[in-house]
């Protein structure tokens, strides 16, 4: 998930990171890993930061639609209220070896 921070936020941003991520990860909702929240440096980034979550199965957004923990939530809300909401694209990858490729046939 990319985003931008709220102007003069960064720093705050930073801490609330540094300070909350690992119970943010602890209280994730059932298969979702939390692989870290990068900034983009130099530059070299169309926004400020972006978040990184791994899941292996589509079913885990019905897990993040469904989760209660309001651990997880409360952070959630706080993430928000330093983060800005402007629309920004979000990525889902998945990994070359492990894609099923689906080709028409040659005529």
């Amino acid at each position: 998930m990319n985003f931008n921070i709220k102007e003069n936020k960064i720093k705050e941003f930073q801490q609330f990171v540094k300070d909350n991520w690992k119970t943010k990860a602890a209280h994730a909702p059932k298969g979702w890993k939390y692989l870290g929240t990068y900034f983009y440096v130099l530059g070299f980034g169309p926004y400020h930061a972006a978040v990184m979550w791994e899941i292996s199965d589509y079913a885990d957004f019905d897990a993040l639609r469904d989760h209660d923990d309001p651990v997880y939530w409360n952070l959630m809300e706080q993430f928000l209220k330093l983060t800005s909401n402007e629309p920004t694209p979000g990525w889902l990858l998945r990994e070359v070896a492990d894609t099923e490729i689906t080709e028409s046939e040659e005529k």
